[in-house]
Parts: structure tokens; sequence; C-alpha cells
């Protein structure tokens, strides 16, 4: 997305805040340096991009501190915070117009395209769709432990605050200049692009040699993983903003800001069920043994049934919920703008627990054996015992964690703030860090001895194990 989840929240209705990292260290400096001007071209190109960036970076402030200050004017109340309000929600477009208005680097010649890897009919291995597998542990492969060394960088057109998936050796993002990327994992370099309408900010789903992914142009789309190939797309009644789609039984879920959950046959595209859950939605669906978890930026939070969309039971918080939900054996677990992480029963969604921080919590939990690590905006993260909502510890870090968490090996990795950090699970000691310009949203992901993260400087970031 091209601008922050927070501004643009305020104004859509919808919570928007990006991330970014870039690298330290001789080595991986060495590697960046070479992966980007094999994609963004000679030096004076690489001069101009930078003042781009330094402009970018200024306005960044410059939101980050329109953020800040239209969160203490909400706290205050009142008629006049409320005229307040309004003024600062204005000067925020104002700025985002402004950041918009920066032109894009132009590469002085097309990348050289790396081979495609051979993706089978039924490939659907490795990290295939937003915070899955069977456990909502969303890692596989090689055990890997920090510290990591950064393998490449692929710089796209726009800020990166789409999450990665990575399937057959290809890693799929969406970006803010419109556009879905394929991306080799092993050397970063380009096998495909494809445009849509609008920014994307939601992460892609691979399954069955297909890609599914939402783009603010209202379309969900379905595109081969092997070319890019448009397969079909389908028209939503609103923009899809960070609504990931869950594909399951044949079946292909997205939630849309018009405040309807879509339900679409995954082969043709065509319309199975909708279901209007009465306020936007950004989170992503996520599906156990035919039901379907979702909240909405309307405060509820729903069981639906997967063939027909009709509702089983629903939660009410105390204000949006942006965050995907993590599901256990018999809690599912989600956090709040009210500044919660609630678990309710799975079964009737009697509340369980509720565990309070000092922050917004638009992180989307990650369940590891007894535990439950999420972020807040209140610059820490958080592990608590899931069976009681009690914190075995949490973490201060230097900014915002917007991230949502992976855990894998004994160590958390989650943006914050400028830096991606790793974390040992068991008492919250960073282990390590990579520090860049800005805000770290975009999930990171971990697959195959392969860890790949978005980033606000419109990058594309592959770390790999240093054994």
């Amino acid at each position: 997305m091209t601008i922050l989840r927070r501004a643009i929240g305020f104004l859509l209705l919808v919570p928007f805040v990006f991330g970014l990292i870039i690298g330290c260290g001789k080595p991986s400096q060495e590697k960046e340096i070479k992966i980007q001007f094999n994609v963004s071209g000679n030096a004076q190109t690489q001069q101009k991009a930078a003042e781009q960036q330094r402009i970018i970076a200024e306005q960044q402030r410059k939101l980050e501190e329109l953020r800040q200050a239209l969160a203490q004017v909400r706290k205050s109340g009142g008629r006049t915070s409320k005229r307040q309000v309004k003024q600062i929600e204005q000067q925020i477009a104002a700025v985002k117009e402004q950041i918009q208005a920066v032109p894009e680097k132009k590469p002085a010649s097309k990348p050289t395209k790396a081979a495609v890897p051979k993706i089978s009919s039924d490939q659907a291995t490795g990290w295939a769709m937003f915070r899955k597998n069977a456990k909502n542990r969303p890692a596989s492969g090689i055990p890997i432990s920090p510290p990591l060394d950064l393998q490449w960088k692929y710089r796209t057109g726009g800020v990166v605050d789409s999450s990665p998936t990575l399937v057959g050796g290809v890693v799929y993002i969406g970006s803010g200049d419109g556009k879905v990327y394929a991306i080799n994992a092993k050397d970063g370099r380009q096998i495909w692009e494809k445009t849509t309408g609008a920014p994307v900010t939601s992460s892609p789903t691979v399954v069955k040699g297909k890609v599914y992914i939402g783009s603010q142009d209202t379309y969900l789309y379905c595109l081969s993983a092997q070319t890019g190939k448009m397969l079909w797309r389908t028209l939503t009644g609103g923009a899809i903003n960070f609504s990931s789609p869950a594909v399951v039984g044949g079946i292909a879920l997205v939630g849309s800001m018009d405040g309807v959950l879509y339900a679409y046959n995954a082969g043709n595209g065509s319309e199975v069920w909708k279901k209007n859950l009465g306020g936007p939605i950004a989170a992503s669906p996520k599906v156990k043994k035919g039901i379907v978890y979702i909240g909405t930026l309307g405060g509820i939070f729903y069981s639906l049934d997967l063939a027909g969309g009709s509702v089983n039971w629903k939660f009410k918080a105390n204000r949006q919920i942006f965050s995907s939900a993590a599901i256990g054996d018999d809690k599912v677990f989600f956090g709040s703008d009210d500044k919660s992480i609630y678990a309710l029963n799975i079964d009737d969604g009697e509340l369980v627990w509720k565990c309070a921080t000092n922050g917004w919590v638009s992180s989307s939990p990650c369940i590891s054996g007894k535990y439950l690590f999420v972020g807040s905006k209140d610059k820490h993260l958080y592990a608590l015992n899931n069976s009681t909502g009690g914190i075995r510890w949490k973490a201060k870090l230097k900014g915002t964690v917007l991230s949502s968490p992976v855990e894998f090996n004994g160590v958390v990795y989650v943006g914050a703030g400028s830096d991606l950090y790793a974390l040992r699970a068991n008492d919250g000691k960073e282990k390590w860090k990579y520090t860049a310009g800005g805000a770290v949203n975009s999930s990171p992901m971990i697959s195959d001895a392969i860890l790949a993260v978005g980033s606000f400087d419109k990058s594309v970031y592959g770390f790999t194990y240093i054994p």
C-alpha cells in the first residue's frame, strides 16, 4: 500500500501503517548492492532514486508525527477533539498525496529474468497463504537460526506492505505500485509481474499452481503461478485492503471494504455465496474443519459455516478488529484496537480470557505450543500463556509492532519500527536484528531456509541462514 495504515485508517475506517527494513554489515551490503543494481539500473538512476527516497522519508516522518498527534487527540475526547481529529485527518491526506506525487524511479534496463522453477499442478507446500499452516505457525522446511545473512533484495515500484508467500522456490508478493510479483527465492531475480488497477496490500495465496490475491481496485485475481497470466478476476463491492484470500475445499474466501465476506469457486471465480458482516473487512479469513473465523472493522468477530456462510456465533469487541485470527485446538485468538488480545471458545464464542496492552493490537497472533506471540502499538511483543492469557514476557522494541510474528526453531521474528527482530522464544531476549530507515509492517515468512519480508522502501528482502 502506498500510505501508512493508520493515516488511511481514519479516512477509510481502516487502520493502515507501513514498515521497512534495510541491511547492515559488510557482507550483506555487498550482496544488496549487487542485486540492487541488477534490478534498478546504473549509478545515475540510483542517485535519482536516493533523492526520491529522501523526500519520501521526510514525508513519512511528518505522517508519523501527525499519526501520533491524532492518537493523543482521539484519546482526549470531547467536541473540540473531534474538530481537531478532522483537521489532522485532512493534513494526513495532504501529506499522503505529496508522497504519491513523488515520481517512481524507472529502471534503466529490464532486469535479467530468472529461470522459472517448475511448479506442479498440486503444489501447495511451503508457505502457501498468509499465516497459514496446520497449527498457525507459518514456517516450514529447514530450521534456521540467527544471525541471518541478506541473500538478495528486489526493488518494486511502490511500498511493500503485503506479506510474502513462498511455494515451489518462488516468492510471491504484492506492492503499492499495483503489481503482483513472482521472485526467484534463491537469487532474488524477477520471474514475472502482473499489473492490477490499484495498490496491492493483500497477501497472495498459492494453491495448485494458482495465485489468488486481492487488490484495492476491488477485484480478486487468480493468476497462473508459472507465468502470471490472469486466469480470472471477480469484482467485489469495495477495495480489498489487507484481507488475504483463504483457499479451502475449492472455495476462495476474501473480505472486502464493503463489509461483505465473499466465497468464490476457486476454479472459475463464480460466486458461491456472500455474507454481509456489517462492517468493513481488513482481516483475513481463517478456516478450520469447515468453519470460517474473521473479524470486522465494526468490532464484531464471526464464526461462519464454510459451506453456505451461515453464522454460528459472533462476539463483540470494544473497537475495530484488524488482526487476523489464530486458531488453536479449543480456542480462537485475535487482537483489537481496543488494546486487547482475546481468546474465545471455538465452539460457542464465549470469552475465555482477555489480555490488556497499552496500544492497538493489529498484529495477528502466532501460536507456538503453550504460548501465543502477538505485537502491539505500545512497541511491545507479548508472549502469553494461551490457556490463561497470563503474560510470560513482553519485549520492549524500538517501534510500533504491526507486523505479525512467526516463531521457528525457538526464535520469534517480527518487524517493529525500523527493525526486523529475532527474539528468543522462551524469554524475549534479542538475538539479532536488521536495521532500516522506516517501519516494518510486512510480516516475515520463513520457508525452505529463506526468510522473506517486504519493506516501505519499496523492496522485498530475502535472508538466509548462516551455518
